[in-house]
């Protein structure tokens, strides 16, 4: 009656001629297992996993032959078909000898212990995965920074010079647009690397995403060829999020793509959209923050799944399986970037021969959110001269916007960085109506400058200029005080930047 009133399981193991045998098992295993004593006594060694019958065999004969305490942990399979996780713990009793004596053991449900190590693990990597991306992405962010540094120094003196140009120099015309063509498929390359570092500039508007993949149909049939078959299955109710079309429709194209290449031979993608149940609740918890509703987005191939061994490197940007020359590593690095910057999730599910499931969760909002604009308008509207004072550490970029803003009629102020820009604006005795200045500079940041030029002059107005955006100077866009130019920019960017800031004050240049 005690053995019954026990929460462990207690058994007796006798040898026999291929190992031991149970000829005791306490009643406690009907309630922990639902065999009845009779069974478990009969099925033995039979219904524990095979991955740890070899252990759980060398810990047995282990026991046999020592006086000490044997102890481990095994899977062993309850009466509904699944493994529950025990520790036992194996002792001799009797007189020892070569047969050894017989073993009286206690076996203990372990199943919630383990299930708490195995979330503790899997937080700590969580937490080490986090911290890897978050480093790789400020190596990237720095990378775009001052490659598009460069990008605006050589596109934007390439079509400022075309600008000049007689349209009878065809041959140098044609030299000009080649660099400034190349130029522009390098700026897309470093918006990739802004996507991953998640520092990119977005554009957030209320999005169903649902209709986002339906407008995308045909471009993503045609994407494919005739070997591959495209399926959709976008529910009905999905709620808006608060998303960037075009960095939204790049997901979407990023991961077909990512899909059509684990299949050389064909196969089927499955693109799926739909509203967040119970079951998506631990991927949810994984949010940044997570919200009341989640609006889930999956694709799916049936390929051949991703190595377990490298699927903790695929979201790192230029880590690619692919051949040389087939990718450039960044596809799903943008992905997880543009992701957990809207304050979403990404889910991988991975199987040998069960082919790979993407799953994206993003935070729904109220359809009636209003879009957050940060982009700077396009057209120069100018009437009267200005005087902009110009902030930029990179001498290139520097010069180069001068002799554009000074080629439409700007009066132009030039500094090298914070310091020598605070100095020349509280030594200049007229009206300083613009500051463009750089985000990223040694010494003093572009909006630590604008702070402190602004307690001097409340009416001054901000573009902030860089290759690399900053939450904050976004919060300052946000609040209406200041405009983001991202680098690289042409003329008309730049102009478009300004003249806005300039027709506020009534004063503004005519470009020329």
């Amino acid at each position: 009656m005690i053995l019954e009133n026990i929460d462990e399981i207690i058994f007796t193991l006798h040898p026999v001629e291929k190992g031991a045998a149970l000829n005791f098992v306490s009643g406690r295993v009907t309630d922990l297992l639902g065999y009845t004593p009779e069974e478990m006594i009969g099925l033995g060694n039979s219904i524990i996993h095979p991955s740890d019958l070899e252990n759980v065999q060398q810990k047995t004969r282990e026991a046999f032959r020592s006086p000490a305490t044997t102890t481990f942990q095994y899977r062993i399979k309850h009466r509904d078909g699944s493994y529950r996780w025990f520790e036992n713990r194996l002792r001799g009793v009797g007189p020892h000898g070569s047969d050894g004596p017989t073993v009286f053991g206690v076996a203990r449900d372990i199943g919630d212990r383990v299930e708490m190590e195995d979330e503790r693990r899997r937080d700590d990597e969580d937490v080490q995965q986090a911290h890897k991306m978050e480093a790789l992405g400020r190596l990237a962010g720095g990378i775009a920074h001052d490659f598009n540094n460069l990008l605006t120094t050589i596109g934007g003196n390439a079509s400022f010079v075309l600008e000049l140009l007689p349209a009878s120099e065809n041959a140098t015309r044609d030299a000009l647009t080649d660099i400034i063509a190349a130029c522009d498929r390098a700026a897309r390359f470093t918006r990739q690397l802004l996507a991953f570092s998640r520092k990119q500039v977005l554009q957030p508007e209320p999005l169903r995403i649902d209709g986002v993949i339906a407008d995308m149909m045909q471009m993503l049939s045609r994407l494919l060829g005739p070997e591959f078959e495209l399926k959709f299955d976008l529910r009905a109710g999905i709620p808006p999020i608060a998303s960037d079309r075009g960095q939204m429709e790049q997901v979407v194209l990023n991961l077909v793509v990512n899909a059509r290449d684990a299949m050389p031979g064909g196969g089927t993608i499955w693109v799926r959209a739909r509203s967040a149940t119970g079951k998506d609740e631990d991927a949810i918890a994984r949010m940044p923050s997570p919200p009341a509703e989640v609006v889930v987005l999956e694709v799916a191939d049936t390929g051949t799944g991703i190595p377990e061994d490298i699927r903790e490197r695929i979201f790192e940007p230029f880590f690619t399986t692919k051949d040389r020359g087939k990718g450039t590593g960044l596809g799903l690095a943008m992905v997880y970037g543009f992701v957990r910057q809207s304050g979403g999730h990404v889910e991988l599910v991975s199987g040998a021969g069960t082919g790979t499931t993407f799953k994206i969760y993003l935070p729904a909002v109220g359809a009636t959110q209003p879009a957050m604009a940060v982009a700077a308008p396009l057209e120069p509207i100018e009437d009267r001269p200005l005087t902009v004072l110009v902030v930029d550490d990179e001498a290139g970029v520097r010069h180069l916007t001068c002799a554009m803003l000074r080629r439409s009629g700007y009066t132009v102020i030039e500094a090298s960085d914070g310091v020598e820009a605070e100095r020349l604006a509280t030594g200049h005795t007229g009206d300083i109506d613009v500051l463009l200045t750089d985000i990223v500079m040694p010494g003093m940041r572009g909006p630590e400058l604008a702070t402190r030029l602004r307690r001097g002059r409340p009416m001054l107005r901000v573009v902030y200029m860089s290759g690399f955006p900053d939450t904050e100077p976004l919060a300052d866009v946000e609040r209406g005080e200041a405009t983001f130019l991202a680098k690289p920019f042409v003329r008309a960017a730049l102009l478009g930047a300004i003249a806005p800031l300039a027709n506020r004050e009534g004063r503004a240049a005519r470009p020329r």
